[in-house]
């Protein structure tokens, strides 16, 4: 459950003298920001000074201490190990399908799905990050809740480019999303953006990610790991946990 006294008091400490004493690393790191939001590969000594300055920032909330709305019965992260292992919520079983929805006339022409082997797994996903990869700054709110369930960086794959992989061609208004959930059809919870949202970024917002870590450190189960969504400008539940599936369709909404 979330503490919000302990929330609160961790970061009690949030001013602008607190930030002003930042070391000089923390200075450098936060002037490489820009470079990471285009994808800029950093060298070495480059992507160490964001490193510790990362570790720095205390006013980051630790997945251990990020707040839990999760919905599911019995939650998925709490799942035994090898039923997390036949259901893909492993980096070795992890599958993305990106499909076409069936019930409308939304063409793609090369779906990725598990039937045709050509799913996006982990390995193919990390392949992507070596030359997609981006950070950002989020805090994660539920519009159910009247405080922050924490703060982070969030680092991920533009999901843009897993669309643009599965061959979109024609009537596609909108994506819909949704991750694992038991097994049960009445458990799903899933969310949707417009297509437009998710292939640009409109008024200089972040990408939409398939989000792997989180602070520098990979998505553990509880924070919807291996892979999730994250949406930057919206509530939390548009960032669906235990990825699986995304949808093309042409309904708009």
């Amino acid at each position: 459950m979330l503490d919000s006294n302990h929330f609160l008091a961790e970061h009690r400490r949030l001013t602008r003298r607190w930030f002003l004493g930042l070391s000089a690393g923390g200075a450098v790191a936060a002037g490489l920001w820009p470079n990471l939001l285009r994808g800029a590969d950093l060298t070495p000594e480059c992507a160490k000074a964001c490193e510790e300055a990362l570790k720095r920032l205390e006013y980051l909330t630790s997945q251990k201490d990020f707040g839990d709305v999760s919905r599911g019965n019995p939650l998925p992260h709490r799942l035994p190990d090898e039923k997390k292992k036949e259901v893909g919520l492993t980096t070795e079983t992890w599958r993305l399908e990106v499909i076409p929805d069936a019930a409308t006339d939304a063409v793609v022409e090369n779906p990725l799905t598990k039937a045709k082997g050509n799913a996006l797994d982990w390995t193919g996903l990390m392949k992507l990050a070596e030359k997609y990869a981006v950070s950002v700054p989020k805090i994660m709110t539920c519009n159910n809740i009247g405080r922050p369930l924490g703060m982070g960086f969030w680092e991920g794959v533009p999901l843009r480019e897993v669309i643009w992989m599965a061959k979109p061609k024609a009537h596609v208004r909108r994506v819909f999303y949704y991750g694992y959930h038991n097994d049960d059809p009445k458990q799903m919870f899933r969310s949707s953006l417009p297509i437009g949202r998710v292939l640009e970024d409109p008024l200089g917002l972040p990408p939409i990610l398939l989000c792997y870590k989180l602070n520098g450190h990979f998505l553990n189960p509880q924070s919807g790991g291996p892979v999730r969504m994250l949406v930057p400008e919206a509530y939390g539940f548009k960032s669906v946990k235990w990825l699986t599936t995304v949808v093309i369709t042409n309904l708009p909404g």
